[in-house]
């Protein structure tokens, strides 16, 4: 990688690092459901104008027209449901500890393949790459979120949005392949937002929110949202979709640091752990799969 895809690839890990202290700021000020709304519908402007700018709206428009139930699924899974999740959850769940929780998504597609795509099987490698995962999980929540059942179903809310983001990536890689990503990206928020909005109107505080939490938000629809996607994107088509997954172990150790500075949370001797094992089965049960090499034919021994 050259240098500059090193640079944006800690900046994204920063801005994703941060887009969970960002959320428990907002909920100062907001309820949850209002924070998903309008960091999604913020992002959709800004999606927007990148879309009208590069020439690719009309097409993204186009594809809604022609599939809006397949536009509801993707929004669903990929943003409404885990974005939920994940903020509901932060009113019990530290923000670093969050981070950490939702790294297991790769797990899910490992364990979700062979249901959606009858030609995946889990080899060996993988089954034991998704155990050790597991075990993060479950040190992680056992030993972190036991002291309620509130913190226990916060934390299982985490692993819920783990769940969903790998189940997005069937929607993704089967219904969306042949748009842009920065057009699936705004349809999946633009969307997203538009489902929360009535729950967020429902469950707006009675008071007024602080400049912080206004703030916040601006910076988590712009930054943590667009920017994110955006970025995360032209890694995609510059470095490939392996290295640019590598901001999926960056981003939990990020923040954890920031919830250290910013909130005050305590990084244990189980986070880390956990997030050791995590991080483990990840990398083993994501690596590719070997195929035995094929056989030398006889012209293939000529050629040698």
């Amino acid at each position: 990688m050259s240098a500059r895809h090193v640079t944006l690839l800690a900046a994204l890990s920063a801005i994703w690092g941060g887009s969970y202290l960002l959320i428990k700021y907002a909920l100062d000020g907001f309820s949850a459901a209002m924070i998903v709304s309008l960091r999604c519908l913020l992002a959709s402007l800004v999606l927007f104008v990148v879309l009208r700018v590069t020439g690719q709206a009309s097409r993204a428009w186009a594809d809604v027209r022609e599939r809006p139930k397949w536009a509801l699924i993707l929004s669903v899974t990929a943003v409404a449901a885990p974005f939920l999740l994940i903020t509901y959850g932060e009113h019990v769940v530290p923000s670093g500890l969050t981070a950490v929780l939702i790294s297991p998504a790769s797990l899910f597609i490992a364990l979700l393949a062979p249901f959606l795509l009858p030609s995946e099987k889990i080899d060996r490698r993988q089954g034991i790459g998704m155990l050790l995962g597991l075990a993060g999980v479950v040190l992680i929540v056992g030993v972190e979120s036991v002291h309620s059942l509130e913190q226990f179903l916060g934390a299982m809310a985490m692993v819920g949005a783990a769940f969903f983001y790998g189940l997005s990536n069937f929607v993704v890689k089967g219904k969306y392949g042949k748009l842009a990503a920065v057009q699936t990206s705004w349809i999946s928020v633009t969307f997203a937002g538009l489902l929360t909005l009535p729950i967020g109107i429902a469950t707006t505080p009675g008071h007024t929110p602080d400049v912080g939490a206004v703030a916040a938000l601006v910076v988590l629809g712009v930054l943590g949202t667009a920017l994110a996607f955006v970025i995360y994107y032209e890694l995609i088509g510059a470095i490939g979709a392996a290295r640019a997954a590598l901001v999926s172990y960056l981003a939990p150790g990020v923040a954890l640091f920031y919830g250290a500075i910013f909130l005050d949370e305590e990084i244990t001797v189980a986070a880390i752990l956990g997030l050791v094992a995590i991080l483990g089965g990840v990398a083993i049960a994501s690596r590719a799969k070997r195929t035995p090499a094929p056989a030398a034919t006889p012209a293939m021994a000529r050629a040698s």
